[in-house]
């Protein structure tokens, strides 16, 4: 089982960490070493219960609370099929990218089927303006945290490069005070401070809205992605705050000074100094 855990990523959302992990741990045991499961067909046959999760949205009713097990199957196998693949090592490029373009084509149908389905059932228009709002959140949630982390990356080889050492790799610490033991506390779990990521999110729409609405009706799916939505801006705008403070500091020591784009010599700028012979304004010399 050691093995197992080494493939688990350094920090994760505590969705993963607390509902998904271990029964992928246990999943990764089992088919790690069966040949004919690879991680490819683990990929596709994640993407194809996305997919039949995003039917039964589209469907709605009695189907909503079996599209949540289906979606939930699929976040399962998406997280085992790296995990696998890392254990056998065979992990690649390509393949990292065909998992995320698919994960993405989930996420698009299941958003389309669910406030669609919703929208078909109840004729309200507010479902089909929540999927707008949806739609945006999520795309700026992966854009704006893949910014954030290529910069933090760019920050971590710059000040590495400047001490002479290789860069840390992971996320900053918590700091200090009550957040930064609270971060302390949930790092030690594997779980980023973070709390409210895409991958909640995500998890908020596709299993517990849907077991909502199975169970009060359609409209509960708006309260959850109201709620859902919510809290994610909440989290992000802290993610950027906390960002924004330490690439300020960062700038300002100098290290985030770019290179001359010619390769020259950055010159100081010269103190102006006065016209000779003149009372008048200081001139540039």
């Amino acid at each position: 089982m050691d093995q197992v855990r080494a493939t688990y990523k350094r920090r994760d959302a505590w969705w993963t960490v607390l509902l998904v992990d271990p029964l992928a741990g246990r999943l990764v045991r089992v088919l790690a070493g069966v040949g004919w499961v690879t991680p490819t067909r683990l990929t596709l046959t994640a993407f194809l219960l996305g997919l039949a999760a995003a039917t039964t949205f589209l469907a709605g009713g009695g189907w909503l609370a079996l599209g949540a097990v289906l979606y939930y199957a699929s976040f399962l196998l998406d997280c085992v099929d790296g995990k696998v693949a890392r254990l056998r090592g065979t992990s690649t490029v390509l393949g990292s990218w065909v998992d995320f373009l698919l994960d993405r084509v989930r996420v698009v149908a299941g958003t389309f089927a669910l406030f669609t389905g919703g929208f078909l059932a109840t004729g309200r228009a507010a479902f089909l303006l929540a999927g707008i709002g949806v739609a945006f959140l999520t795309l700026f949630g992966y854009v704006n945290g893949a910014a954030i982390t290529n910069a933090q990356a760019t920050m971590a080889q710059r000040l590495a490069g400047a001490a002479g050492q290789p860069a840390a790799a992971g996320s900053p610490p918590a700091g200090g005070g009550p957040a930064g033991r609270l971060g302390d506390a949930l790092h030690a779990r594997r779980i980023r401070l973070n709390l409210v990521s895409g991958v909640e999110f995500e998890s908020a729409l596709f299993v517990i809205a849907p077991v909502a609405a199975a169970v009060a009706g359609p409209v509960a799916v708006l309260w959850v992605a109201a709620v859902a939505g919510g809290l994610l801006i909440c989290f992000e705008l802290a993610l950027m705050a906390r960002f924004w403070r330490a690439a300020r500091a960062f700038d300002r020591s100098g290290a985030g000074r770019l290179p001359s784009p010619t390769g020259a010599p950055e010159v100081a700028p010269r103190e102006p100094r006065a016209r000779a012979g003149t009372g008048g304004p200081p001139t540039p010399a």
